[in-house]
């Protein structure tokens, strides 16, 4: 059972300007963040400079590592990540994730996931996989789903690569698929209902995936 230490990673070179809640935004995306210990200075209440996120795995911590050191930057600033070397300081509630819990669902790496809406009865997995994977290769098969009390057919499309994403945004979105005018957008991401896939840290993060061979 891997120890808090194994699960940890200390991230250095932050800009005070950046808040706790800014942290755990940009971690969550890589993984499920279960506690940010982000210290501030005692006397003038500011953040100094460091952090340890704890993640639920090493798996997730090595990936982290891997994916975002020396590669994201915030307020032109280099994030330095490592291994923590020490274990994590005790943290009160004040330092669990901006929700207060600990996410337990497992994300996907940083890929371009689609919104496909309106979709005919007539087009199954084989059909829109056969239209779409034109542009770039999946990461996983469209997953089928209906919404509006079952009236409306839907899919989420998932591309490994964001510059094939938005070349089937370009090229779909509001054309006709077995005759009906289809939608087709960045979804909604599953950890914060008020974003969408595609902001620039999801890109810099799915070039930096591709680049290291992780997708």
């Amino acid at each position: 059972m891997s120890s808090s230490t194994d699960t940890t990673v200390y991230v250095g070179n932050i800009d005070p300007r950046v808040t706790k809640s800014q942290l755990y935004e940009l971690f969550i995306q890589v993984a499920p963040v279960v506690k940010i210990n982000y210290p501030k200075d005692k006397i003038l209440q500011k953040y100094q400079g460091y952090s340890f996120i704890q993640f639920e795995t090493e798996e997730d911590a090595e990936y982290a590592i891997k994916l975002m050191h020396n590669t994201v930057s915030l307020h032109e600033r280099l994030l330095k990540i490592r291994k923590s070397t020490s274990n994590l300081k005790k943290t009160t509630s004040e330092d669990n994730n901006s929700n207060g819990k600990t996410n337990t669902n497992k994300l996907d790496p940083p890929i371009a996931k689609l919104f496909v809406k309106g979709l005919d009865e007539s087009i199954d997995i084989k059909l829109l996989k056969s239209y779409f994977i034109k542009l770039g290769p999946f990461y996983k098969n469209p997953d089928f789903f209906e919404v509006s009390n079952n009236t409306i057919r839907c899919a989420f499309v998932y591309y490994k690569n964001y510059k094939d994403a938005d070349e089937a945004i370009n090229k779909f979105n509001n054309q006709l698929l077995a005759n009906k005018e289809i939608q087709v957008e960045y979804a909604i991401k599953e950890n914060n209902r008020s974003q969408r896939y595609g902001n620039d840290v999801d890109r810099l993060l799915n070039k930096e995936a591709l680049k290291n061979g992780l997708l």
